[in-house]
């Protein structure tokens, strides 16, 4: 009998796994436009995009600085290079004439979940070298459809960025058992192309020194090893920060900043309990696997210490950092995955009590595929942000954008200007803004370019601040209505913080609000 597609796919499970991995990015990408946070817009989209053109969004260059006035320019506390990157992405989408907003973002979004699959497969593998098949398939189908994955795979978020290098550099260590220099030295480049791309990934460094002198029975051995390590890292490190040079004159520019502004400003971020983590940990997971992974990488921590001990630290150091975010945890949930694949199946083959409830351990396995995969193909689905992008590409497809006002009706909503197609400085006002001389201001304006569109943001006040600028703009005229999605609707029903944002969009005639002054 001939070999069929499903015998080489039972042979060789990692090629089903990273295309059911491929698939589900391809309808992330497609069917969850928008951005789930402030970071992962305008702090890699805006800022790249408007680099592309020779702007400066977030006014960090120090050229951009001294333009506003500025005579002593300081670097952000923000690490350029991945931003960098996708400013690379956007010049080259610009030099193919390739310029719609929509699409720049559907291809990058794209691209990001092609090469999240690196996650898969790199993950897939170290299972599969420390623990067998078993616990490969598990770590697998995890990394590629569980949960929150495949979301994460196409957005413009550097912890998950980060992630494939980290991966790898512990996928070199752990393939062979006969490891020379090249081999720490390999590992040392992906940790410093991590840490280059996002600073906090050094801490995994010092986790593997840690490892290096509990798993090396000579120590030392352990410390020429993590020496070579260390040097490549710093090196790599270094590399990937080269542009200090070029834009401050000097190296390192942006990492002291980012110390020095941590140093006085982490109080001011998101504050929780030490143990924050741990329950982010197992939301994210998705009960009860994420109950099993916790337990399994538990119990590896010395026997798996290369694998357990550089995640545990980056764990650590987050849980007593005072400003706490879910997302800075990211990088290190992979290494829980596989880590506990591995532990958990060591388990389960030698305990008496889960071999003689085999049926009950598959009911368990079945419930948690049907909650951990429903839930990631369920979030391919969502459309946070909507009404704000959505607003502003509804700008960019009516092709006579000047400028444009923006009225927070019910707080404030940072317009993702990007998708609009202009880098204008635009305007903002409120209900408290006195609107008529507000317009008189935006008229006189020598700077700036008097909106042709005022776009409304809000919800309960928004027909108030509608009625209140009728009078004072004459030449108001309704365009559309754009309402919020069913997602940013839930996360409002969930959380009051959240606020639900509708955009109304009038055009007005800048010759007519200009010529009654």
């Amino acid at each position: 009998m001939g070999t069929t597609r499903a015998d080489i796919l039972r042979r060789r499970p990692m090629r089903l796994i990273l295309f059911v991995g491929l698939t589900l990015r391809l309808l992330a990408a497609f069917n969850s436009p928008g951005y789930l946070m402030h970071d992962d817009h305008f702090l890699v989209v805006e800022t790249g995009a408007s680099w592309a053109v020779g702007e400066d969004y977030n006014n960090w260059m120090p050229w951009s600085q001294r333009a506003n006035g500025i005579e002593n320019p300081t670097p952000h506390q923000a690490n350029l290079a991945y931003a960098g990157i996708v400013s690379g992405y956007f010049r080259v989408c610009n030099a193919l004439g390739f310029v719609d907003p929509a699409g720049q973002m559907l291809l990058l979004r794209m691209l990001h979940g092609l090469f999240s699959l690196l996650i898969v497969a790199l993950g897939f593998r170290i299972a599969q070298k420390l623990g067998g098949e078993r616990p490969a398939r598990w770590t697998g189908w995890a990394l590629a459809a569980f949960g929150l994955f495949p979301l994460l795979g196409v957005r413009q978020l550097v912890e998950v960025v980060c992630i494939p290098s980290l991966l790898w550099a512990a996928w070199v260590v752990v393939r062979t058992e006969r490891r020379t220099w090249k081999t720490w030295a390999l590992a040392g480049i992906g940790i410093g192309i991590a840490t280059a791309l996002r600073y906090q990934c050094g801490v995994f460094g010092l986790g593997w020194v840690i490892a290096l002198l509990v798993h090396e029975r000579k120590w030392q051995q352990a410390v020429l090893n993590s020496a070579i390590m260390g040097c490549a890292a710093l090196l790599t490190f270094a590399l990937g920060q080269l542009q200090d040079v070029f834009i401050w004159g000097e190296p390192f520019a942006q990492l002291r900043a980012y110390i020095e502004y941590n140093s006085t400003h982490a109080g001011a971020y998101p504050q929780g309990f030490w143990h924050q983590y741990f329950w982010v940990v197992l939301g994210l997971l998705v009960p009860p696997f994420s109950l099993v992974w916790v337990y399994g990488t538990a119990r590896e921590v010395k026997r798996l210490a290369i694998l357990v001990i550089p995640p545990l630290a980056f764990f650590l150091f987050h849980s007593a950092f005072p400003n706490k975010q879910e997302r800075f945890i990211l990088p290190a949930v992979p290494f829980i995955v596989a880590a506990g694949s591995i532990g958990w199946h060591a388990f389960v083959e030698g305990s008496g009590f889960w071999q003689r409830r085999a049926q009950l351990h598959r009911g368990l396995v079945a419930v948690g595929l049907l909650l951990s995969v429903g839930t990631g193909i369920g979030l391919c689905f969502i459309q946070p942000k909507k009404s704000r992008v959505d607003a502003m590409t509804a700008l960019y497809d009516r092709g006579d954008l000047e400028n444009f006002l923006i009225v927070h009706a019910d707080g404030g909503a940072m317009p993702p200007q990007f998708y609009s197609g202009s880098w204008k400085k635009y305007w903002t006002s409120d209900l408290s803004t006195d609107a008529a001389n507000h317009r008189q201001v935006m008229c006189n304006s020598p700077r700036y370019t008097f909106p042709n569109y005022i776009v409304f943001s809000g919800d309960r006040l928004l027909g108030e601040a509608v009625q209140r600028y009728k009078p004072i703009y004459p030449s108001m005229e309704y365009v559309q209505q754009v309402p919020p999605s069913r997602w940013d609707r839930l996360l409002a029903d969930l959380n009051p913080h959240n606020r639900v944002e509708r955009m109304l969009i009038y055009r007005i005639d800048p010759a007519v609000e200009c010529g009654t002054q």
